[in-house]
């Protein structure tokens, strides 16, 4: 035995072998590079191995039996041991040993160094790495086979020219055509994180391409999307759907964009990106003052929803909406032209269907509270809110909504335990401090009101809702002077015609100027699409407050619009039995006050300050 492994060294056999392991991983190493750059069929890198794995023996072999000498290839046996030069050639074997070791060692750490970013991401769930596989074709008729993997080329194309993502080829990926594998068996298989799996169903007038996104290490769907087109164009539509399927990906391959919109309630990208622009429209109208761009905003939350039905933040916006089209004292409510009930129902449906969608408890309490007020159950409504804001304090949309639900029923000392606190909290929503300071002024809270008006002007001079409450209680608590330098911007602003009549309407009478204001109401009213409001308003500032609960009793108001005016201390509740029995049952003693403190006196046409 030990004669034959003398024999084995001497003729070089195991160097020979080591050596034909390392110079086969390389060209294996080499040749997946170059297979994939020119799209080789998966076949020829598996043939490759499989040659040079059968013929590690013939090499092997061929050490044993011949040795290269300075004549050539001889038979071992025909050469004399004195004139061997096997130890010669051993040390030349050496060499090409290292050589090719420090080659492979070379490529193995460039490889790792440019794999280093995918796989760190890897680890913190952040890698870019994706496996398109063959879209099904879900159609009846199969001729539409070269369409579906046309369409899933496409996609893939626009994939590998995403920046930083790293798309498994073509090649790799078809081979998986009508397998049922595992995905994460074909993931592993890839090198890939991700998978992105789709069908096609086309038929008639219609094409419905479904995808989604898969993470390989368990299985969970990052994002799913339906796109219905009409198929008039098969070129364009396969060109158009790899593009938003490829922009819908940045967002759902990016770890923080994903989070925020799995934290919205929606892997939609297309629904998130809808309710997006539903918030931005809602935030620019708060800004300008233009209410036409809250029916942008309800449009987009519409599309939001058809995207995905169970996205229950975009269908708590559309409530809100529609909450305010049957509300006739708020800014926009003569935006729908749908009969009342109509109005009523669209809030019912979209109120219900955020409360059957919700997935966080708390947020669900702060929906059912909405919910309950506008059944004017207001006390199961102020407990949904406490409860919502033991979980979430800082929330001023639900800050709001419980002054709000105060300033209605005159709650001052209930009221009286929580304003500080919302005051002292992070205040970096617009449109929600403009609701809070509203609701704190009329729940009785002058002061605060007035510093919280302070505030917001200088930190939103740009915000005109913010102009327009602030205005008013500034002119509550006195100030005339600084609430008139608020007016120029208020008149430059898209707010409603007859908004900005009000605003000035209040500065006359708090100046003195009765004959103005009248004036002013006369325009108002000409302008004023939500008439009995603008006018009930008007009359109160006016300090006319029977004839402004006239107006109310003569124009027959149902009960949604009545309560919308129980936010108004001056609203004086019992000229209307319904409400005042709502009240009674509740157990609600609801106090109210003659009219506002700036109200014109009826003995003056004019005053001075």
């Amino acid at each position: 035995m030990a004669s034959l492994f003398s024999e084995l060294k001497r003729r070089n056999v195991a160097r020979v072998g080591i050596a034909y392991l390392v110079l086969g991983w390389i060209v294996l190493q080499l040749g997946d590079v170059l297979f994939d750059m020119f799209g080789t069929p998966e076949w020829v890198g598996k043939t490759l191995a499989a040659l040079l794995l059968l013929g590690f023996p013939f090499a092997c072999l061929f050490a044993w039996a011949f040795e290269l000498t300075p004549e050539g290839v001889k038979k071992t046996a025909e050469v004399d041991r004195s004139e061997s030069i096997s130890h010669i050639t051993g040390r030349k074997l050496d060499f090409f040993i290292i050589g090719a070791l420090v080659i492979a060692l070379g490529y193995f750490i460039w490889e790792r160094q440019s794999n280093v970013g995918p796989a760190a991401e890897v680890e913190a769930g952040l890698d870019r790495s994706i496996a398109v596989l063959p879209f099904v074709n879900m159609s009846s008729d199969q001729e539409q086979e070269w369409f579906v993997d046309g369409l899933t080329e496409e996609i893939l194309n626009a994939l590998a020219r995403t920046p930083d993502l790293l798309v498994a080829s073509r090649t790799s990926s078809f081979q998986y055509k009508g397998k049922s594998q595992d995905v994460s068996t074909i993931a592993a298989a890839l090198g890939v994180a991700h998978i992105l799996e789709g069908s096609v169903r086309r038929g008639g007038d219609r094409l419905r391409v479904t995808a989604q996104l898969i993470r390989a290490s368990d299985g969970f769907h990052l994002w799913s999307e339906t796109f219905d087109r009409e198929p008039k164009d098969v070129i364009e539509i396969q060109e158009n759907v790899a593009f938003e399927i490829a922009n819908a990906l940045k967002t759902a391959m990016d770890p923080e964009a994903l989070q925020r919109m799995v934290s919205s309630g929606t892997v939609s990208v297309a629904a998130y990106e809808a309710y997006l622009e539903g918030s931005a429209y809602d935030d620019q109208t708060g800004a300008s003052g233009n209410v036409e761009d809250w029916d942008r905003a309800l449009e987009a939350y519409d599309r939001a929803v058809a995207a995905d039905e169970n996205f229950a933040l975009a269908h708590w916006r559309r409530a809100l909406y529609w909450e305010t089209q049957f509300t006739i004292t708020q800014l926009g409510s003569e935006l729908s032209s749908l009969p009342l009930q109509e109005k009523v129902d669209n809030y019912g449906e979209a109120i219900d269907a955020a409360i059957a969608n919700v997935q966080n408890e708390a947020l669900g309490f702060k929906f059912k509270a909405n919910k309950a007020n506008n059944e004017f159950r207001f006390i199961d409504a102020q407990r949904y809110l406490l409860t919502y804001l033991q979980t979430y304090p800082n929330d001023t949309e639900g800050q709001a909504q419980l002054v709000a639900i105060f300033a209605s029923t005159r709650d001052s000392e209930s009221a009286r335990l929580y304003i500080q606190r919302f005051l002292e909290s992070s205040l970096d929503d617009p449109q929600q401090i403009n609701a809070l300071l509203n609701n704190i002024l009329f729940a009785g809270f002058v002061d605060e009101a007035v510093y919280l008006a302070r505030n917001a002007v200088q930190r939103y001079p740009q915000h005109v809702f913010l102009h327009y409450q602030s205005h008013r209680a500034l002119l509550w608590a006195g100030h005339t002077a600084e609430a008139a330098a608020l007016i120029d911007e208020i008149r430059r602003s898209e707010l409603p015609a007859e908004n900005i009549r009000l605003v000035q309407i209040r500065q006359a009478c708090a100046e003195g100027d009765r004959a103005l204001a009248e004036q002013l109401l006369d325009e108002a009213l000409e302008l004023s699409e939500r008439g009995t409001s603008i006018e009930f308003i008007g009359l109160q500032t006016m300090g006319k407050p029977e004839e402004a609960h006239q107006l109310l009793l003569d124009a027959e108001l149902d009960n949604w619009a009545l309560a919308s005016f129980l936010t108004y201390p001056y609203f004086d509740h019992t000229y209307f039995p319904e409400m005042a029995r709502i009240l009674e049952r509740q157990a609600i003693d609801r106090p109210f006050i003659s009219g506002p403190p700036y109200a014109c006196k009826a003995d003056l046409v004019r005053a001075t300050e």
